[in-house]
């Protein structure tokens, strides 16, 4: 089985995977499948992503039937693999926007992102350690992209230290094709920004240039939502920073986004 999943034909390396599944719908069978988790994890990084869809329902049913520490430390495992299919882009996904459409979500995005919630559940003990670094890698991307408060992933948290990467990673979002995830982004900048620390002068100007950008964006919400929160940042440089928890940081990006947004509904696992 193993071999298979290594295949260079793409039909045989989705074969393997179908019959992986089938015998990982069987609980007492999952024992004897446990060593092809590696295997089954190389397959998500795949180009087609059906296969990559398909490995995320093996993953899903072997972990289920593994016993609890078992599936604790392969939850940590298999945590660290998903966050880049949280920005899933490709054609046919979210790329080509309806434009009556506010929110397009793909089928593997919300895969991935239900998988992670899944997996949180799972973790004991001593990988709770690790599984709390994913979390916080994964928090500005489930944040912005999933307007839903199904992935239960935010807790009551004290990080100024992560401003920064927080602030980096929201940066990328600022080109999102989607237009509610730009707007998203322009905000949770715009309130994470205040966390800096004082003399942080440069990382603010850096956000404003990045922001300025945006000023000639195709959607008049964000041209307007990016030169507020220029004009806000602009009048916060010389103000020393609030003191406020992460926690109050995505307080309030759930309730500042806009309230038409669309709930993702929960996608069935192949």
């Amino acid at each position: 089985m193993s071999g298979l999943l290594r295949d260079p034909k793409t039909m045989v390396r989705w074969l393997a995977l179908k019959g992986l599944l089938n015998l990982a719908l069987h609980p007492e069978k999952v024992g004897k499948l446990q060593h092809l988790l590696p295997d089954v994890l190389e397959r998500l990084q795949e180009v087609d992503r059906d296969l990559i869809r398909k490995a995320i329902a093996v993953l899903k049913h072997l972990l289920a039937g593994m016993d609890r520490q078992s599936a604790s430390c392969a939850a940590v495992q298999v945590a660290a693999q998903l966050l880049p299919l949280f920005h899933d882009v490709r054609p046919g996904s979210s790329q080509e926007i309806p434009s009556n459409c506010r929110h397009v979500t793909s089928k593997l995005q919300v895969l991935s992102i239900t998988l992670f919630k899944d997996l949180l559940e799972l973790v004991r003990g001593p990988n709770r350690r690790q599984m709390k670094e994913h979390v916080l890698q994964s928090l500005v991307p489930l944040l912005l992209l999933v307007h839903d408060e199904r992935p239960n992933v935010s807790q009551v948290i004290h990080y100024k230290e992560r401003a920064d990467d927080f602030l980096g990673q929201t940066m990328a979002f600022l080109q999102n094709p989607q237009t509610p995830v730009r707007e998203a982004a322009i905000r949770f900048l715009g309130l994470t920004a205040r966390k800096l620390d004082q003399g942080s002068q440069d990382k603010l100007d850096a956000i404003c240039d990045n922001l300025k950008g945006l000023q000639q964006d195709s959607k008049s919400s964000v041209r307007c939502l990016a030169s507020q929160t220029i004009f806000i940042l602009e009048a916060f440089k010389n103000q020393p920073p609030a003191c406020c928890s992460l926690w109050t940081l995505v307080h309030r990006i759930r309730t500042t986004c806009t309230a038409e947004s669309q709930l993702i509904e929960a996608a069935q696992l192949p």
